[in-house]
């Protein structure tokens, strides 16, 4: 996880990172123009991206929709020793959204705003208080070669717009912006640290700062007090600020009129869109994404399923997909249900969300099996979830060769999902006598017939 940046802010003393030898990273040119405008009408509330017509929304399936927050709790609270994030549930309110339809395991996609704190800092920084709700207008430079108007930014707009709807004031900063931003610094020093970090040669400067430390934008100009650059320059440099994917973790057959998601937030440092939503906003941007096949509809309902999640966040999606099974067993039109496993793993028992209710189902026979790992508490068999899959390793490889058995994982995409996929290899070559790469191809097989099922997340 990334340090407190802010803590790191204070203490970070900059001439420590000043190189003698460095070869100064090209500057590129500038593309922007900013234009402040007289007497124009007053800008009506919006979202600032919802202003831009061209813009497109990755794996949107609906328009962009502001919906109501019906309610929201509190599954999990973090005590900065045991658990360092909170993990929450959000209750949407859609019954004026006839035309909302969804399965579970599909996912929805919420556009947050930063954080109020963050844009007054940044307005702040920038000398911007004054002009903060001007109007203003992006232009491209009249000798710019190939440069193009950022869809994301509206035609007339405002400072304190861009900065709280428009840019990721927290997306991860690019060498040549930290380049870039040295020619705004009045101080020698400044400048020197900022060409330094951005140098060939300062490449482990550069990851210990801004990729280890997680640095951010509004960290570097605290730093370099004497940093000033030009809001045309942000809008060039920084990411757009893109909406957050979210499991939906209901059933319409419970339903249809309001869904839930279950998240979890770092108490450090937490994400833009998680920090908005754990302020209980009444209301939020959002649009369905296209579905995928990490999904449970009717068509699954007489087949078995092995499901693996990682983190009490990562039961969302499982929720959704057993609360269907047992609407469906209910109705009693579906024919006969298929198994459902469950391989949980956790910091602690408390940390598993809504384990009573799983608990129910597993005594109904809407689950089938119950398996869980505490990484950080003694009361369960196993202290991680690859543990518990080669304890259970006979009974599991059984159950995933059926022909009627799909496996699902959510987890984390970048280490956890991995020692996942190859602590299953290692159960199927023990199991039927293959080496490890025969049990990766196995692995891959599966992927192409959608019976090995992901649903990862950085």
């Amino acid at each position: 996880m990334v340090a407190d940046s802010v803590e790191l802010e204070k203490t970070l003393d900059i001439n420590k990172y000043l190189l003698s030898k460095y070869t100064v990273l090209k500057l590129l040119d500038e593309t922007l123009e900013l234009h402040f405008l007289d007497n124009s009408p007053p800008l009506d509330y919006k979202n600032g991206q919802e202003k831009c017509p061209d813009l497109k929304y990755p794996f949107a399936r609906s328009p962009l929709t502001r919906i109501n927050v019906k309610d929201s709790k509190i599954l999990l609270q973090a005590d900065g020793q045991l658990y360092n994030k909170n993990i929450m549930e959000l209750k949407f309110d859609i019954k004026n959204l006839p035309d909302f339809t969804w399965q579970p395991g599909n996912t929805i996609a919420i556009l947050p705003h930063n954080d109020e704190s963050d844009v007054e800092d940044f307005l702040e920084v920038l000398n911007l208080h004054d002009k903060a709700d001007n109007l203003c207008a992006f232009e491209l430079v009249k000798d710019s070669k190939k440069a193009k108007y950022p869809l994301h930014i509206p035609k007339q707009t405002t400072p304190r717009e861009i900065l709280r709807d428009c840019l990721n004031l927290r997306g991860i900063l690019k060498k040549q912006f930290l380049r870039a931003l040295a020619e705004y610094c009045s101080n020698t020093s400044d400048a020197c640290f900022l060409k330094s970090i951005s140098s060939k040669e300062g490449s482990e400067y550069y990851n210990e700062i801004v990729l280890q430390n997680g640095f951010t934008l509004l960290n570097i100009l605290k730093i370099c007090g004497s940093c000033q650059p030009p809001l045309n320059l942000l809008v060039e440099h920084l990411p757009r600020l893109l909406p957050r994917e979210y499991s939906i973790a209901s059933s319409p057959l419970i339903n249809s009129e309001e869904f839930n998601i279950i998240f979890s937030i770092f108490s450090i440092n937490p994400g833009i869109t998680t920090k908005m939503l754990q302020n209980k906003p009444p209301q939020v941007l959002m649009y369905l994404r296209q579905p995928n096949t990490f999904c449970y509809t009717e068509d699954d309902f007489q087949n078995d399923q092995i499901l693996i999640a990682v983190g009490g966040a990562a039961l969302a999606p499982y929720l959704g997909f057993l609360q269907h099974k047992q609407c469906l067993i209910e109705q009693g039109t579906s024919g006969i249900a298929g198994k459902s496993w469950l391989f949980v793993g956790a910091v602690s028992q408390e940390a598993i969300v809504h384990r009573a209710q799983l608990m129910q189902w597993l005594s109904t026979n809407v689950l089938n099996k119950f398996i869980e790992s505490h990484s950080r508490s003694g009361v369960s068999s196993y202290q991680y979830i690859h543990e518990a899959l080669i304890a259970n390793s006979k009974v599991f490889i059984e159950q995933l060769l059926q022909s009627q058995t799909s496996i699902y994982i959510c987890a984390d995409g970048s280490q956890i999902s991995k020692a996942i996929e190859i602590t299953i290899c290692k159960c199927l070559s023990k199991e039927i006598n293959i080496e490890l790469c025969e049990a990766q191809k196995i692995i891959e097989d599966y992927r192409k017939r959608n019976k090995y099922r992901e649903d990862l997340w950085s």
